[in-house]
């Protein structure tokens, strides 16, 4: 006697990926300066050749649906409401496009808000701070990855 098994496939996303494409819609935005991540995630960003592409957004993801949270800097004299409206209805629409999952909550917080210059005068220094720290550990026998060998 044979059984009927019945085989179903499925299709799931990790959280970092729904992290990742609210990071890179966001990015577009007017009126957001950046995706402001905690500690760990600078320090991440530090020690690695990259940016951290979930840094500032955590994500609930379930089988059909899925909820995010911004952490964000403002520009200093844009229309912060819009910019929400705006990131939220490109986030929705791209995670809908790209992972087929409906956005039933996006929540962001603005952390800080800046001016331009001031936003661009803090990415030289934190710029030069990890040239220079990397910089340092090369010259120590410690390199980017954490490894002693190049």
């Amino acid at each position: 006697m044979s059984e009927n098994v019945k085989h179903t496939n499925d299709l799931t996303f990790d959280s970092k990926v729904l992290e990742k494409i609210a990071h890179y819609t966001v990015a577009n935005v007017d009126g957001i300066l950046e995706l402001k991540g905690n500690l760990t995630s600078g320090l991440k960003t530090l020690f690695s050749s990259g940016e951290d592409e979930t840094a500032g957004v955590s994500a609930e993801v379930g089988k059909k649906e899925v909820a995010l949270d911004l952490e964000v800097i403002a520009e200093y004299g844009k229309d912060i409401p819009a910019a929400f409206e705006k990131a939220t209805q490109a986030i929705s629409e791209n995670v809908q496009k790209m992972t087929g999952l409906t956005v039933v909550e996006v929540n962001m917080n603005v952390n800080d808000v800046l001016t331009r210059a001031e936003y661009e005068r803090d990415q030289n220094e934190k710029n030069r701070a990890a040239q220079e720290q990397r910089r340092q550990a090369n010259q120590n026998g410690q390199y980017t990855d954490g490894s002693r060998v190049q």
